[in-house]
């Protein structure tokens, strides 16, 4: 039975038949109860109740060990199963509330592997189990894991039929590009054209496409979603800090240095990532020469009675005042405009801060008045790259606040 709490479905069967369930004979072959599972489970992606007993039948072929046999057919999950198995049952039947408790007080559970090799995520993620896939996830799961057949949670998804799944392993950055045992990307294996779809618009995502590259590269940490209400605003794309391997003095910076926020164009942003914020004149990873835009103070002219005013590295505190036109240019993703920033830490009192010089900026509510901050060329070091950050325009459209921009600081480093 389920019993239904407000909208959280809370699944405490205690016995079904999982041959009737899957629509199969008790000695019918693996690839029979395979193909009859991914049918059903198809068929009943938009009614929850049905496919968390799906899910329940196929794992009771599948793990008989964990379950036992109470009358002719009828299976029941075993009460003395350790706080791991536990867990493991409670991420294939979807109780969200109840996997996250005993997860929290075990965290081992996260590191559990089935016998066929699959993480929990590529359990979840072939079950349709959105909540567990985003908490797994969250606490640092590998997305791209590879069970036995080479297949990693996004295959199970989409062969399995999971939408809203899919949807979720791309927005983290799931690869597109991973075959199995079987020769399959993915997209080979979708159960729906509305998943393949999916499948092709990542694919030409230019920030999915950015965040590839730069984790090739070794660059690159996670591409993270960042919401409101369920909606996607931003995507974050986190960095490994340069020339700093030390663990205790990049806990350092997350602790102690300034967040600031630099706006660039997508063309640099790539170097930005790879080689850290450099000052006019400096050189790009491709050899391009970095130039001041025409309507920027240039070199050799002094400000504030600092010389060569433009030879520095140029941030401000407030992601508004960084995505103003002047700075921060667009990129369109999935037929939605981004602002693109850099996240960055500023090592204290390594800056010189100033008032805006955009005269036709307009600041918002608590705002701080100094907007500008300017670290001298020498001190490069003195400026850490922590994300890539793609807003949506209409963030900064409908935000009145300056304190709505601190959803996007990175909070660990």
């Amino acid at each position: 039975m389920v019993i239904i709490v407000g909208k959280q479905l809370q699944p405490i069967y205690l016995a079904i038949n999982p041959f009737s369930q899957l629509g199969i004979t008790k000695d019918a072959t693996h690839l029979q109860t395979k193909t009859n599972f991914r049918k059903k489970m198809i068929d009943a992606r938009n009614d929850d109740k049905l496919r968390i007993k799906i899910c329940l039948a196929y794992d009771m072929i599948l793990n008989k060990e964990f379950y036992r046999e109470i009358e002719d057919n009828i299976f029941i999950v075993k009460h003395d199963l350790n706080k791991i198995i536990l867990g493991y049952y409670y991420v294939v039947i979807g109780d969200f509330l109840k996997f996250v408790k005993e997860a929290e007080e075990n965290p081992d559970i996260l590191n559990y592997k089935d016998p066929l090799k699959r993480n929990l995520l590529y359990i979840a993620a072939r079950n349709g189990h959105t909540d567990i896939c985003e908490y797994l996830i969250n606490k640092g799961i590998e997305i791209n894991d590879i069970q036995n057949t080479g297949s990693t949670p996004l295959h199970g998804a989409v062969y399995y039929g999971q939408t809203k799944v899919v949807q979720l392993l791309l927005n983290y950055g799931a690869k597109t590009n991973i075959r199995n045992k079987y020769n399959h990307l993915p997209i080979d294996e979708a159960g729906t054209d509305e998943i393949k779809n999916l499948l092709k618009e990542s694919e030409k995502d230019p920030i999915v496409k950015l965040y590839n590259s730069l984790f090739i590269k070794n660059v690159a940490n996670s591409l993270i979603p960042v919401s409101i209400k369920g909606e996607i605003i931003a995507k974050k794309i986190t960095c490994k800090l340069i020339n700093l391997g030390n663990k205790n003095e990049q806990n350092k910076i997350n602790k102690t240095w300034i967040p600031a926020w630099h706006g660039t164009n997508f063309n640099c942003i790539e170097s930005i990532a790879e080689i850290g914020l450099k000052p006019a004149g400096g050189k790009l990873k491709n050899g391009n020469e970095i130039q001041v835009c025409v309507s920027h103070i240039g070199r050799d002219r002094t400000v504030d009675k600092i010389k060569d005013w433009a030879n520095g590295i140029f941030v401000s505190p407030s992601i508004f005042y960084s995505a103003y036109p002047a700075y921060a240019k667009e990129i369109i993703s999935k037929n939605e405009s981004y602002k693109i920033l850099v996240e960055v830490r500023v090592k204290p009192n390594s800056y010189y801060a100033r008032e805006s010089t955009c005269p036709k900026y307009k600041p918002k509510i608590g705002e701080p008045k100094m907007l500008e901050y300017r670290i001298d060329a020498k001190n490069e070091e003195d400026v850490q790259v922590v994300s890539l950050t793609f807003v949506k325009n209409n963030f900064f459209e409908k935000a009145k606040n300056f304190q709505d921009g601190n959803i996007f600081i990175t909070n660990n480093i």
